[in-house]
């Protein structure tokens, strides 16, 4: 109320620790201030009044003074004094030997009232605490992370929000920031702008004409109707559901496999530190898709959400300096937008993808391939359908960029082993998983078959995580392992 100024939970956070620390100090300048602080070194007279802080703020005034007698601390003095409830006490006074009570400090020093050093020691469990009571109580709002009284926020009429409408369908959906709509809504020029810019975004979140797409720090609005439907709706082939499975059956070698391959939807999905650059290994679904997965790993290098699900950003080409726009939808653990890239950079499954922040620029993201030097035909495992069933071979495919072996597969007709995908939804995953396994061990002269391969060409007909697929691997009789990751058929025993 007094900034008239919306405020962060950090900031609220830190204005209530030094409002009660200074709360704090003064009733304690207040109560010491009532009497003479009892030191046992002073000198204390008749009807003087004593406070006693190391007993609890006792207040007394002194009736009595005798000397005292004791062989030890001679000479000194005694002084009887009547508290507030009419209990008398005695205590020394004029003692020369050193005590305690004599050096005690009762104020908070200047070196322990430092907001930071407070905010550290105390700050994290007092926001916590603030946060829980915001949210319960009716007199204030919230915009991303900035808080507000209700009463005191702004109206915003429908007309104005026709307004911003009409200007986000002239700019083609948008994105536009908040102060651009600011320019045309006439809102009362007295009202500070931070409070005009958190009243329209709350009006704009409340009306689901409007979707907040920008970074976190920056709100950017479009228009919901005008956004692609894949950003709207989770495309079919990257739907996930969990398949449970005992994680207890998976060893360090598993666990770490299931790193690498780094599976969005991975029940292990470390808190890996910001990077500037990553790989990612295209999978089938995500190439059929235009999109990438978004895993832990590969969320640390795309712009974070302060208020809303969906992000629009930009894309890089890494080749041509191209810029296209992209969407990153945290609730599907996806990024939206490279179809079209995907087919002019002969991207594939199992493709190489590099990602790199662009330098100084946020919400601008690098992408590129690893083009070979020359386009060349080479030995990659198929998979195609004939008559019903899944077909498997090993034939030679033009390529142009670098992949990724263990992933990489070749799919002449993905609309055909999509079409089968789905007739084979009634089928377990074992049965998928040795239908797979049987196809790809028939490709090579040890029947070995890797991991790896096996995830990647699973996913073609059926959306499942490493782990899963592991510990069915780990359990049954069927399947024994050759040690690298490397499995066999044992088949029936």
């Amino acid at each position: 109320m007094e900034r008239e100024s919306p405020q962060t939970l950090q900031q609220l956070t830190r204005e209530l620790i030094n409002y009660r620390n200074q709360q704090i100090v003064s009733l304690l300048q207040d109560t010491l201030s009532q009497g003479h602080i009892y030191r046992p070194q002073e000198t204390y007279a008749v009807g003087e009044q004593v406070l006693f802080p190391h007993l609890g703020d006792i207040l007394g005034e002194v009736v009595s003074v005798r000397p005292g007698h004791n062989p030890e601390y001679e000479p000194f003095s005694v002084m009887r004094v009547r508290t507030e409830d009419g209990e008398e006490m005695e205590f020394a006074m004029e003692l020369s030997h050193e005590h305690p009570l004599n050096e005690m400090v009762y104020l908070p020093q200047e070196e322990d009232l430092s907001a930071d050093d407070l905010c550290a020691r105390y700050g994290e469990r007092i926001r916590s605490e603030l946060l829980r009571a915001l949210e319960t109580s009716s007199q204030f709002l919230t915009v991303g992370d900035q808080w507000f009284l209700r009463d005191l926020v702004l109206e915003i009429t429908p007309g104005q929000l026709n307004i911003a409408e009409a200007m986000l369908d002239m700019a083609g959906g948008g994105p536009l920031a908040t102060t651009d709509f600011l320019k045309e809504l006439d809102l009362p020029s007295e009202v500070p702008l931070a409070l005009q810019i958190f009243s329209l975004e709350y009006a704009l979140l409340r009306d689901r004409r409007f979707d907040e797409v920008g970074p976190a720090g920056k709100a950017l609005w479009y228009l919901r109707e005008m956004e692609p439907r894949e950003v709207l709706e989770t495309p079919p082939l990257l739907h996930y559901m969990p398949i449970p499975y005992n994680r207890g059956l998976l060893d360090s070698i598993m666990l770490k496999l299931e790193q690498e391959i780094d599976d969005e939807w991975s029940d292990a999905q470390p808190d890996v530190p910001l990077q500037e650059k990553t790989t990612v290994i295209l999978p089938y679904r995500h190439w059929r898709s235009g999109t990438l997965p978004l895993s832990a790993r590969v969320s640390k290098l795309f712009p974070s959400a302060r208020m809303t699900d969906r992000i629009r950003f930009t894309f890089v080409d890494g080749h041509t300096q191209e810029e296209f726009p992209g969407w990153v939808v945290l609730s599907g653990r996806y990024v939206y937008g490279l179809r079209e890239w995907f087919a002019a950079r002969h991207a594939s499954t199992g493709s190489y993808i590099d990602l790199e922040q662009v330098p100084d620029t946020p919400g601008k993201i690098r992408i590129s391939v690893r083009p070979l030097r020359s386009h060349r035909s080479e030995w990659l495992r198929t998979v195609n359908v004939q008559d019903g069933k899944l077909n498997f071979a090993v034939l030679r495919v033009r390529v142009y960029c670098e992949f990724d072996e263990q992933q990489a597969v070749s799919v002449n007709d993905p609309d055909a082993v999509d079409q089968l995908a789905g007739q084979m939804n009634s089928l377990s995953l074992e049965s998928v998983l040795e239908t797979v396994f049987n196809g790809l061990s028939g490709l090579s002269l040890q029947r070995a078959v890797h991991a790896t391969a096996l995830y990647s060409i699973v996913n073609l007909v059926r959306r499942v995580t490493p782990a899963p697929l592991l510990s069915i691997l780990a359990t049954s009789s069927r399947y024994i392992s050759l040690g690298d990751n490397y499995w066999a058929y044992r088949g029936e025993n």
